[in-house]
């Protein structure tokens, strides 16, 4: 057989490069306000580094006042118009819409990935990661926050306290979930439309669930617990993408005290007597330039990047900065506690398909999708792990996308993905654990902002993780074994990496070489060891952290919900609303 992954590869580098010279038309800067021409010393009220999900967020709800006047800073530019795409999520991946930070390869893990290690992609533009990720919109479980708050001592974290920052942004628009008890715990009129997509082949899926005891729920949204499986609300609306830039930045175009910066890196945060004054920043022509903050310097780079602007700034671990030449203004454990939803892929081949697929269409999700949320313990209320479960036909240049640009697994583990595909469908499971004990570190690599710094993940580094991710795929191969799954001569695809085993050694086996990234890098600045509960910066004034570095521990589930609901949060502390 041909190498079916060098050929996806190829075909999506033609792609890029097409879109590469569409994206020099910004057809989509129409939507957003103007980029700034920005001037030495100009001063401002608030100061926002990172155009993302969460400093998005801020920015709309900072200018609102328009007595304020506001600067969001971004590496990036406008986002390609692909970006607000469904079906095109495959194609960003390595562009320059994208970080391309690669981990540490710790010589363990991802060494079934291509080149032995994981590639964090982060979007670079406005919107920045909501313009990349998979749309799935997912509050987390009640757990979580009030895990939050246990640990910070402090309610306003609790599920009870968060909600209605969630329910500030939703919009929730699906007609059916309206309809239910699910929609007293969204809110109706935000500026993120959320909805679902049910196929006609989802009932089968989720029926092999249910056979294994998993409940069927119409959304896994809930007050007490959020097991089960169900077609997950998505961020798409008005056949768009809902990205952070569309849904904020696009309605604050016409605010004149709204100054967005593009192609602007922040390279140092100006602080004076242990207060935050404002940044410097490299604009698009390569000049420097320093601008000022009379109320608070924001940043929401993101968890990789914003440890390195707060290190390159004298705030983190001293040692390290130390060792760097860098004078310690305060001695934080910034970067560490670097944490992500550990994955690993599961293919399943299914019956024979000969028929040809529908026209995809590019204004939805690419393929039918389901999500398992399960716990090991049947008195637990909260999940161990998670599976997207996506459901591929026969011959799928989608699933080859998929495996060989976005997870990056090798050429050897995506050819026998293609080759378990041809003329059979496929199902496809992303298997990720919750709530994983090991974390893993950033780390300056150099001085130089314009280097990316050092991330290593750490993934299994705490032996609790390996053992729980082998136990929770042994319990989500059960469906191998339910009527629906034998109805459709149901093979587990052998990767070949765990050749000889059986029963868990096979699967702690599969779970070390399958290991990969779910792109839900958080925690490096987290709160109660970097910043206060409300975000703000410990030893240093008027400079605060908003996006998922400050997440003390992970969610249950995709993190772009909750890291939208911490820039509301962020709004609200600043403005007092």
């Amino acid at each position: 057989m041909t190498d079916a992954t060098a050929d996806t590869l190829s075909a999506i580098s033609s792609v890029q490069a097409a879109l590469s010279v569409l994206a020099t038309l910004q057809l989509t800067a129409y939507r957003y306000p103007p980029d700034t021409a920005l001037t030495n010393s100009t001063e401002y009220d608030y100061i926002i580094v990172g155009a993302g999900t969460a400093g998005s967020a801020l920015a709309y709800r900072l200018s609102s006042d328009c007595k304020k006047k506001v600067l969001l800073v971004e590496a990036g530019s406008y986002p390609p118009f692909e970006s607000e795409m469904p079906l095109m999520f495959t194609t960003t991946p390595k562009t320059a819409f994208d970080y391309d930070t690669s981990s540490v390869n710790d010589n363990y893990t991802a060494q079934n990935l291509q080149d032995h290690i994981v590639s964090l992609t982060q979007g670079k533009m406005l919107g920045g990661s909501s313009n990349i990720g998979h749309m799935i919109h997912v509050q987390g479980d009640p757990h979580d926050y009030n895990n939050w708050a246990n640990i910070l001592g402090d309610d306003t974290w609790s599920y009870e306290n968060v909600l209605p920052y969630f329910k500030k942004f939703e919009n929730l628009i699906d007609v059916d979930l309206l309809a239910t008890k699910y929609a007293n715990l969204h809110g109706t009129d935000g500026l993120v439309k959320i909805t679902r997509q049910i196929a006609d082949d989802d009932s089968f899926y989720k029926e092999a669930f249910e056979e294994l005891g998993h409940k069927i729920v119409d959304d896994t949204t809930s007050l007490t617990s959020s097991l089960g499986v169900s077609n997950p609300l998505l961020t798409i609306g008005d056949n768009l993408r809902q990205s952070s830039s569309l849904c904020y930045l696009a309605p604050a175009k016409a605010r004149s005290n709204l100054h967005v910066a593009l192609s602007t890196t922040a390279t140092k945060i100006l602080i004076k007597d242990k207060v935050a004054v404002g940044v410097q920043v490299v604009t698009s022509s390569g000049e420097t330039l320093e601008l000022y903050a009379n109320k608070e310097v924001i940043v929401s780079a993101g968890a990789i990047h914003t440890p390195q602007l707060l290190m390159l700034s004298g705030i983190g671990p001293k040692s390290h900065l130390e060792e760097k030449g860098i004078s310690v203004i305060a001695d934080l454990p910034v970067g560490e506690n670097f944490m992500d939803h550990t994955v690993v892929v599961v293919v399943v081949q299914m019956e024979a398909d000969t028929s040809t697929p529908p026209a995809t269409n590019p204004f939805e999700f690419p393929v039918p999708m389901t999500t398992l949320y399960a716990a090991l313990n049947a008195s637990q209320t909260y999940p161990d792990y998670q599976d997207i479960n996506l459901l591929f036909p026969h011959d799928s240049a989608a699933m080859m996308q998929l495996c060989a640009n976005s997870f990056k697994y090798s050429h050897d583990v995506c050819n026998k993905f293609a080759e378990a595909n041809v003329g059979r469908k496929v199902f496809l499971a992303v298997h990720n654990l919750m709530m994983p004990k090991s974390t893993g570190k950033v780390l300056l690599a150099s001085t130089d902002p314009t280097v990316e710094p050092l991330v290593y993940t750490g993934t299994y580094t705490n032996e609790y993780d390996l053992d729980l991710m082998t136990e929770s795929l042994m319990d989500f191969a059960k469906v191998l074994e339910t009527k629906n799954f034998k109805a459709r001569d149901a093979k587990l695809v052998d990767t070949g990496l765990c050749t000889g085993l059986s029963g868990r050694e096979f699967w702690k086996c599969y779970s070390l070489a399958m290991s990969a990234t779910m792109w839900h890098y958080s925690g490096t600045a987290a709160m109660g060891k970097v910043v206060d509960n409300h975000l703000l910066v410990k030893g240093v004034s008027n400079l605060r952290v908003a996006d998922a570095s400050v997440m003390p521990t992970l969610v249950s589930g995709n993190i772009k919900a909750a890291v939208t609901m911490i820039g509301e949060r962020a709004a609200g502390f600043i403005t007092g609303d």
